[in-house]
């Protein structure tokens, strides 16, 4: 049976074969319906694509940020200087007179008191010279006595002429010259006498006594040998230096180098052990030397502390920390909230619509992780402390505000890194 398409369909110029792949909607009922599904999907598609091309994006949301108010309160700047603890009085025992040292009197590093009996030098000799000096000054005084007679005998005979006027002047320069004799024998006297206290050598001073430099049966060459250090440990002096900028910004701050001397005095310098532990008294300013040092540039100052536990010694190394000036109300904004651009320094301030501003300051001191602000800022202004990189200037941020407590709390943000929003964890 032959085809309907081929038969009433046929076309010119193709074969039969061809003319059999023409769906006839005749032949085929089902292929309409086919079609139109086709048109269908074709527009739904086209439909989906343009409206893909013509709908907004979705608005992101803001950057959230840390931030807080800028702080007003009571600055107080301070510095640590590097110093060394030195007693208040150090005296090395020197013999005032040579010999054997015959007695040790003390335990190396005990207390002793002013004018205690500490080391004893062989007196023999000295109770030898002194006995020699008291026989001099008895023959001198002898001869005194004799010149004395002569002159009291002499002088009723002169105004009769009963013996020359020579023999008179005589007995009168032979009586002066045997009482300088007695004067220079009891000089004498009183030297020996001296020589023989000094081989007791006594401590000069109240305090603690270090190791002994020499032993029992050692010669002491007077004035050369150290017998012993005896150091007084209440109170301590600390010295240590400040460089010749600071000190002409606390002189001119003061006003006058008397001013700035007596502000010196009357405030407490606090003392920082080498453990890191802060000493548990105060010291007073005591001392200022009288020219710079030129090698180093730097002023040298001392500083006395009291030290009734003996806990400081000489030669310890501490740190004075300074009281260097007192703001009443002080601008105070944390250090990593400053960047710094081509040396000038700025802050992010976030305004009240919640828009970022890029503010240049002026900074003074650091105290702390706080800086000292001078000009730029008002109290109570919002700053930007972590998240600047996402807020450049006239973005609208989300802050959530800290305060200077929680600074140490909370890290500073990495630059991809948001802080969780308020009310969650």
């Amino acid at each position: 049976m032959e085809n309907c398409c081929t038969a009433r369909h046929s076309l010119p110029g193709r074969s039969g074969h061809d003319h059999a792949h023409w769906l006839c909607l005749r032949c085929f009922p089902g292929a309409g319906l086919l079609l139109a599904c086709c048109l269908l999907c074709f527009a739904l598609a086209g439909c989906s694509e343009s409206a893909s091309q013509t709908a907004p994006a979705a608005a992101a949301p803001p950057p959230q940020v840390r931030a807080m108010q800028v702080l007003q309160q009571k600055a107080t700047v301070v510095g640590d200087q590097v110093g060394e603890v030195r007693a208040f009085r150090e005296v090395a025992l020197r013999p005032q007179v040579t010999g054997w040292i015959q007695k040790i009197l003390f335990q190396a590093g005990q207390r002793v008191r002013e004018k205690e009996v500490l080391f004893i030098i062989d007196p023999r000799p000295y109770e030898a010279n002194l006995g020699q000096a008291k026989g001099a000054v008895a023959d001198a005084e002898a001869a005194l006595a004799r010149a004395r007679q002569d002159v009291a005998r002499y002088e009723p005979l002169l105004p009769e002429n009963a013996i020359p006027r020579a023999t008179y002047d005589a007995a009168v320069a032979t009586e002066k010259s045997a009482r300088a004799a007695l004067v220079q024998r009891k000089a004498a006297a009183d030297r020996a006498r001296l020589d023989l206290e000094y081989t007791k050598v006594r401590s000069p001073v109240t305090g603690q006594i270090g190791m002994q430099q020499v032993e029992v049966g050692a010669l002491a060459s007077a004035g050369q040998t150290v017998l012993a250090t005896v150091s007084t440990l209440d109170p301590v002096y600390v010295y240590f230096s400040i460089s010749e900028a600071e000190y002409l910004r606390f002189v001119r701050g003061s006003g006058s180098r008397e001013a700035a001397a007596s502000q010196a005095r009357g405030r407490p310098l606090h003392l920082i052990l080498p453990d890191g532990s802060t000493y548990a008294q105060t010291g007073t300013y005591d001392f200022a030397e009288r020219a710079i040092n030129t090698t180093t540039g730097t002023l040298t100052l001392r500083a006395s502390f009291p030290n009734q536990q003996y806990l400081l010694r000489p030669g310890m190394n501490v740190r004075v920390r300074l009281i260097y000036d007192e703001i009443p109300d002080a601008l105070l904004v944390p250090q990593r909230a400053v960047t710094e651009l081509l040396g000038k320094q700025f802050v992010t301030v976030i305004g009240p619509d919640n828009k970022s501003e890029q503010r240049p300051v002026v900074l003074g001191d650091r105290i702390g992780q706080l800086w000292i602000v001078k000009s730029g800022l008002k109290p109570g202004e919002r700053i930007i402390v972590d998240g600047m990189q996402k807020a450049p200037p006239g973005t609208t941020v989300a802050p959530t505000m800290i305060t200077a407590a929680e600074l140490d709390q909370t890290a500073p943000l990495s630059p991809t890194q948001s802080p969780p929003a308020a009310g969650k964890k």
